[in-house]
């Protein structure tokens, strides 16, 4: 079910993540960020994707991964592109680890002031 939604979307063009939040943003119909059965089922069916209640409830459990019974974006999104392959999750470790001055694990303003050169 999951691998029909994909490859219609990517029909559409709509794989990318600029098209996947224009998809999201079109099924949000009360513009809450959030998209509950009742959406996720009606707006795919303008993308001509009919699933009944029951493949709907199935789709929000797998999506769905904070209990809320609902999909927000970042849901949405990890859900049809997936998690991040070790390649990119790489250079974002990289990143991180050298925006983090000091090595506590968080990345501060104090951090990213002490690194950045604004005379460049």
């Amino acid at each position: 079910m999951i691998n029909d939604i994909k490859e219609t979307l990517k029909r559409r063009g709509s794989m990318a993540i600029r098209g996947i939040g224009r998809v999201f943003r079109i099924l949000d119909d009360n513009r809450n960020r959030q998209l509950d059965a009742n959406e996720l089922m009606w707006g795919l069916k303008d993308f001509d994707i009919h699933l009944s209640e029951e493949q709907v409830a199935t789709l929000i459990s797998h999506f769905d991964r904070d209990g809320s019974n609902t999909v927000s974006f970042d849901e949405f999104l990890r859900a049809l592109r997936g998690d991040l392959n070790a390649s990119r999750t790489g250079w974002i470790r990289q990143a991180y680890d050298k925006l983090d001055i000091n090595k506590d694990g968080l990345v501060t303003l104090d951090d990213v002031a002490r690194i950045y050169d604004v005379s460049q």
